[in-house]
């Protein structure tokens, strides 16, 4: 069964959970869905870390990349805003060049240190890509791809996830990168 995956560039588990995709869900039909977390009503009021919860995601950011050989730095600018590179992801999608621009930016989030909450930086990334820049730069500001990541969020929550990564198989949902293996399961019809 295919695998609605779910996920937003500001999660330092998102992105483990997309790093480790194809060794952990190999044959399985992905259908990414990028979502803007801070668009959940959850976060409504702002991204609700205290600075001892910061620093333990950051601790368990390193020790779950460590484990799965993933390359990781966690950002100096943590929490990430990352709405242009959602907007990239949703305008990639329709137009071509996903998996490259997907890859490049959540590496330029979480191993290179990169602040893709500016739109220049998020640009670049989709250059550095191969995309057309400048069709690249107009399609994140157009109100179709704006609505488009707006309904995505929006039926993320109606269909009940709170956070990012989750996963759907069929009406089954899965959160969080660890919850992978049961991911896999269900996909093969073992769940």
């Amino acid at each position: 069964m295919p695998v609605d995956f779910y996920f937003d560039y500001a999660s330092p588990f998102a992105y483990l959970a997309s790093e480790t995709l194809a060794s952990r869900l190999p044959s399985t039909e992905i259908r990414f869905r990028p979502v803007y977390l801070r668009g959940f009503d959850l976060f409504a009021k702002g991204v609700p870390f205290s600075p001892a919860k910061t620093q333990y995601l950051a601790r368990d950011f390193h020790r779950c990349a460590d484990h799965h050989g993933v390359p990781h730095r966690f950002p100096s600018n943590f929490p990430i805003n990352g709405l242009y590179a959602l907007r990239g992801a949703t305008w990639t999608l329709k137009n071509g060049g996903f998996e490259r621009f997907h890859a490049a930016a959540y590496r330029a989030a979480w191993a290179e240190d990169r602040n893709i909450g500016d739109k220049s930086v998020v640009i670049e990334i989709a250059n550095e890509a191969g995309l057309d820049w400048e069709a690249f730069a107009a399609g994140i500001d157009s109100p179709e791809i704006k609505d488009q990541l707006k309904a995505a969020t929006a039926e993320a929550e109606a269909r009940g996830a709170f956070g990012v990564p989750t996963f759907f198989v069929g009406d089954a949902m899965f959160w969080g990168h660890d919850r992978m293996d049961y991911v896999a399961r269900a996909a093969r019809g073992e769940a």
